[in-house]
C-alpha cells in the first residue's frame, strides 16, 4: 500500500506538472503573465513568489490535478492595471490561445514520446517474435502459420521484438487485409490478417487468442542431470538446450515431456546444444521410475533423470539517438490511435466501458510497476502521460479540449461564442466529467472487491 501511495504520488508530481509547464511555458512565451502555478487543488499547503512577475508556485492539498492562474480581465474580483492589460489571456489573439491551452496536453504527450526514447536508448532484451502452432480452425491457423515462422512486419511496421508485435496489431485493429511479413527458414512471404472484428475491452481476450496466434518462447533446456540416470548415461550436461527430438522441432517444454512420456522406454535422439553453443547428437532411453505426479502421489512413468526449464529465446534491442526518438514517437502513436479505438468502440457499444479506470486502479498499477523496475514504471509513466495528453483533449467543456473548441468556433465564426453559451458549455462538461468520473471510480472499487 504504502508502495503504491509513493510511486502514485510520484507519477501525478511527474506528469501534472510537466502538464501544467505546457501551459506556464507557452504563456510565458505569448506575453502572458502568469499570477499562479499550483500542483493540486484547493488549499494551499506551501507557496513561494518567484520571477519577475513574482508569479506564486506552491502545493496544494488535493493532488489529483493542477493549474496555471493567468492575468484575465474577465475573472471575478480580479483588478487589472491598465498598464499590464495588454498582457491579460484575454487580451491575446485566438491563436496564440488556443497555443497556450494546447500546450498543456501536447507536453505530456512529449514526455511520453521522452520516456519511450529512454528505454530505446538503454535497450533491453526481448522475446523474439516466432510463431507456435496456432489454435486449430482460427485465423492464424486458416493462413498455414507454422511453428517457427519468425515475424518480420505488420502492416508499414518492421518488428523486432514482441512488444513491437502486441502494438502493431492493436494500432491495426479494425483494419481488414493488414499483411503479415513472415520468414520461414530463410524464405519470407506474406499472409493478410483481418482485425475487423477484434474487440479491446476487459471481457475479450488478447488480440493474439482472438486470432489463434500462440507464440513460441524458447526451447527446452535440460538441468539437474540426475546421477546414473539414463540423461547422465548419454553425456547430457546441465544447460543443455533440446534443438529437436526425433527429428521434431521447436518442442516446448511441456511437449518434450509428454514426448519422453509417451515413446515408453524406446530410444529418443536428441540434438542438443551446450552453453558454448556447439551441437551434437545423442540417444537417450528412458526408464520407468517412481516420480511425483506434481500432487503429491507416486507414479510410474519413463523418465530420462532431468528436470525441463526453457531458454528465453531473446534479442537484444538498443537503438541510436535518432532511431531511439523515432521509436519514441512511433509507440506513442501506436498508443494514441489504440486508445482512440477504444474510445470509439465504448462510445459505440462494441466495448465495455470497464475499462474506465479511476486514481485507485492507477495507484494500484504504479506501486506494481515501480516493484518491477524503473524500465516497467517508466513504460506506465509513459502510458498515462499520453492517457492524460489525449484526456485532456476530448471536446469536452470543462478540459482543454473543450478549451480548443471554443476557439476553433471563434476562428471559423470570426468573434467569440457568447458568454451564456460558454457558461451552459461549461455547466454540461462539469455533469460529463462528474459523471465519467463517477463511472471510473465505480469500476476501481468494483475491481477491488473481486
Amino acid at each position: 500500500m504504502v508502495t503504491a501511495l509513493l510511486a502514485f504520488a510520484v507519477a501525478l508530481g511527474i506528469l501534472i506538472t510537466f502538464h501544467e509547464l505546457g501551459h506556464y511555458l507557452v504563456a510565458r512565451l505569448c506575453g502572458v503573465k502568469v499570477l499562479t502555478f499550483s500542483f493540486g487543488f484547493g488549499p494551499k499547503l506551501f507557496s513561494k513568489r518567484l520571477g519577475r512577475d513574482k508569479t506564486e508556485w506552491c502545493i496544494s492539498a488535493l493532488p489529483l490535478g493542477g493549474y496555471v492562474s493567468m492575468l484575465d480581465e474577465r475573472q471575478e474580483g480580479m483588478v487589472v492595471d491598465p498598464a499590464e492589460a495588454h498582457r491579460a489571456f484575454n487580451r491575446q489573439s485566438v491563436y496564440k490561445r488556443f497555443a497556450i491551452v494546447a500546450a498543456g496536453p501536447i507536453a505530456n504527450i512529449l514526455l511520453a514520446i521522452i520516456f519511450y526514447a529512454i528505454m530505446a536508448w538503454s535497450g533491453q532484451p526481448e522475446i523474439r517474435p516466432v510463431m507456435d502452432t496456432p489454435v486449430a480452425q482460427s485465423q492464424a491457423a486458416q493462413l498455414q502459420i507454422q511453428r517457427l515462422d519468425q515475424v518480420v512486419s505488420f502492416g508499414d511496421k518492421k518488428i523486432e521484438g514482441l512488444e513491437d508485435f502486441n502494438w502493431a496489431i492493436l494500432e491495426h485493429i479494425g483494419e481488414s487485409n493488414v499483411p503479415l511479413v513472415l520468414d520461414r527458414g530463410g524464405t519470407r512471404f506474406t499472409v493478410d490478417f483481418d482485425l475487423k472484428d477484434i474487440k479491446i475491452d476487459e471481457d475479450s481476450t488478447s488480440p493474439f487468442t482472438q486470432l489463434g496466434i500462440n507464440l513460441w518462447y524458447g526451447y527446452p533446456v535440460l538441468f539437474n542431470i540426475q546421477k546414473d540416470s539414463p540423461a547422465a548415461q548419454a553425456g547430457i550436461k546441465d544447460g543443455d538446450v533440446v534443438l529437436s527430438a526425433d527429428g521434431r522441432y521447436g518442442l516446448s517444454v511441456q511437449e518434450l515431456v509428454n514426448y519422453i512420456k509417451d515413446k515408453d522406454q524406446t530410444p529418443i535422439r536428441l540434438v542438443l546444444q551446450n552453453e558454448k553453443g556447439q551441437a551434437r547428437e545423442v540417444i537417450v532411453r528412458p526408464e520407468v521410475r517412481a516420480v511425483d505426479d506434481g500432487k503429491g502421489n507416486l507414479v510410474e512413468r519413463p523418465v530420462i533423470g532431468v528436470n525441463v526449464g526453457i531458454k528465453p529465446n531473446l534479442i537484444w534491442i538498443s537503438k541510436g539517438p535518432v532511431d531511439g526518438l523515432m521509436a519514441g514517437v512511433d509507440r506513442t502513436i501506436s498508443i494514441t490511435k489504440t486508445t482512440y479505438k477504444a474510445v470509439v468502440q465504448m462510445i459505440t457499444g462494441e466495448a465495455s466501458t470497464k475499462n474506465l479506470t479511476g486514481p485507485v486502479t492507477i495507484a494500484d498499477y504504479a506501486g506494481k510497476t515501480a516493484q518491477m523496475g524503473w524500465r516497467v514504471y517508466l513504460s506506465f509513466l509513459a502510458m498515462i502521460s499520453v492517457s492524460l495528453g489525449l484526456l485532456n483533449l476530448l471536446p469536452i467543456p470543462l478540459l482543454d479540449g473543450g478549451h480548443l473548441l471554443y476557439y476553433l468556433v471563434e476562428i471559423l465564426r470570426g468573434r467569440p461564442l457568447p458568454e451564456w453559451a460558454m457558461q451552459a458549455g461549461q455547466k454540461v462538461g462539469l455533469l460529463i466529467v462528474l459523471a465519467l468520473g463517477a463511472l471510473a471510480l465505480s469500476n476501481d472499487f468494483i475491481r477491488l472487491i473481486q
